[in-house]
């Protein structure tokens, strides 16, 4: 019998502390982070092309701290595309599962899997192997939740959730970058490894944000 009071009284607990927190998710400010949109156009090497985006995209992803742009380097025969959706913990429904994006602008999604790259350390990251219009591309990505490189979703929450109970704000940003395989997957995925690496130092700066 206590046993089930015991239990009984966990539930409760776990209740209560749900309920407060969906209160506080209701009632908190959305965080800012204009300095996205400061991210270099020239970063080492690598030159920089906006992309514009239709008000149908930003609608789509229920944030407007989103920018897409090509980066070109003299050394690599590959133009890099840079994807980068950012969003606070009070609206994660910002991503959506990488291959969904790629289908929703024509892209057929080949191969999935992942792979090992070598940063500040070593991360395994998505990757994928689409086709558009008879081109193949190589796609690398990953989740960032306030500094924490991960694959998944459910990570991403539960992260969020944990700074909550904390009373601690977030933030999580959907990074993508891809390349047309101009001679081989390899030499694409070796160029795609090359920006990723001129480009994360800088780029953490910029996605995760003091905050308050």
């Amino acid at each position: 019998m206590k046993i089930k009071n015991h239990n009984f009284l966990i539930v409760i607990i776990v209740t209560v502390i749900a309920a407060g927190i969906v209160h506080t998710v209701k009632t908190m400010e959305p965080l800012k982070n204009e300095r996205l949109f400061e991210f270099p156009i020239v970063i080492g090497q690598w030159h920089g092309q906006d992309i514009p985006m239709t008000e149908y995209v930003y609608q789509a992803l229920g944030t407007r701290y989103v920018f897409l742009r090509n980066y070109y380097s003299s050394t690599y025969p590959n133009l890099v595309n840079l994807s980068v959706v950012w969003s606070d913990d009070t609206h994660l429904s910002a991503f959506h599962a990488p291959e969904e994006c790629l289908g929703g602008v024509g892209n057929t999604v080949k191969e999935m899997g992942t792979l090992k790259v070598m940063l500040d350390k070593e991360y395994e990251i998505g990757k994928l192997v689409s086709e558009l219009n008879g081109k193949m591309n190589v796609v690398l990505y990953y989740y960032d939740v306030s500094g924490h490189i991960t694959l998944s979703q459910k990570d991403i929450r539960l992260r969020v959730l944990a700074k909550r109970i904390r009373l601690q704000r977030a933030n999580a940003s959907f990074v993508r970058i891809m390349a047309p395989v101009n001679q081989s997957e390899e030499e694409t995925t070796n160029v795609l490894n090359a920006f990723l690496r001129d480009i994360h130092p800088v780029l953490t700066s910029y996605i995760n944000v003091k905050l308050r």
